[in-house]
């Protein structure tokens, strides 16, 4: 209840239950708990060595699990940035970026959703931009699979999907099934793990000139035509049976799209003018300004 809100009554509470589950031909109330809501986010989330997560960062309205899917999100978004400084592949200022990227989902995101569970749940859904969208966008939103965090720092970033696609930077990329050169089935999101890796869509018959691995960041092609056997590239491209997940992802042939271990998308381009080497760099060794909070 807001400050100064008396407490519903024994009816008002039969009404709005009534109105969320439809009409019943008994309906009693057992007990009721006042819960005034409240959300509080840390000013500071690192100083120096130590950094805040989950519900030492923010205290979030218990709606939805959105205290536990944003802590989920906090857990997910900083241990890759600690292994690549630790392992000297990056610089200080990578840390910074998970304040940065996480304190807005925290701090506008999951109260926004919050407020739009609180209308869903009273019957109000027309009203609920955060569920508006197609069925496929508002089971990404609901689950918060469907969270895009300002990787770019450009201040864009949503809680919220109202279609399918085109996937954009900071968007979480969705797993897929695609399929090696010996034939066998591989997740894409098993490849992502403690890595980053670059996708190049694009037709692996043509020989495409692709990078050799390297730390911390590993080249694949994706195709929706089989690698040849005498091409080079057999070990290190993916079939995309019916180009389905080139088409889901919604970026045009010969796109390269480089995606951070936390599975977000951290950069789109064309593959005639981009070097993933180069936006990887860029992420992993950015400019440091001032004092992350």
């Amino acid at each position: 209840l807001a400050p100064g809100v008396a407490e519903p009554s024994a009816a008002d509470f039969r009404d709005k239950i009534i109105a969320f589950i439809g009409p019943v031909e008994q309906l009693e109330i057992l007990n009721t708990i006042v819960y005034r809501i409240h959300h509080r986010v840390a000013a500071q989330w690192r100083d120096r060595r130590v950094f805040l997560m989950g519900d030492a960062a923010h205290l979030i309205t218990p709606t939805w699990a959105l205290g536990l899917n944003t802590g989920i999100l906090d857990a997910i978004s900083l241990p890759w940035r600690l292994a690549w400084v630790a392992r000297g592949w990056a610089s200080d200022a990578l840390l910074d970026g998970y304040a940065r990227e996480q304190r807005p989902v925290a701090a506008e995101g999951s109260g926004e959703m919050a407020r739009a569970a609180r209308k869903y749940m009273a019957g109000e859904a027309a009203s609920v931009k955060a569920m508006s969208g197609t069925a496929w966008a508002n089971a990404a939103t609901r689950t918060m699979l469907g969270v895009r965090l300002d990787v770019d720092d450009t201040g864009d970033w949503s809680m919220v999907k109202t279609d399918r696609g085109p996937f954009r930077v900071g968007d979480r990329i969705p797993d897929a099934l695609l399929h090696g050169g010996d034939g066998r089935p591989v997740r894409l999101h098993d490849l992502i793990d403690d890595t980053f890796l670059a996708l190049y869509f694009t037709d692996v018959r043509r020989r495409p000139n692709i990078p050799a691995d390297s730390a911390g960041l590993r080249h694949i092609v994706v195709s929706h035509r089989d690698a040849p056997l005498d091409g080079g590239l057999r070990d290190r491209a993916l079939f995309d049976v019916g180009d389905r997940f080139r088409q889901l992802v919604g970026c045009p042939s010969d796109t390269l799209l480089l995606v951070r271990p936390d599975d977000h998308i951290a950069a789109i381009a064309s593959m005639r003018g981009a070097s993933a080497e180069s936006l990887y760099r860029h992420v992993v060794a950015p400019a440091k300004v001032g004092v992350s909070g």
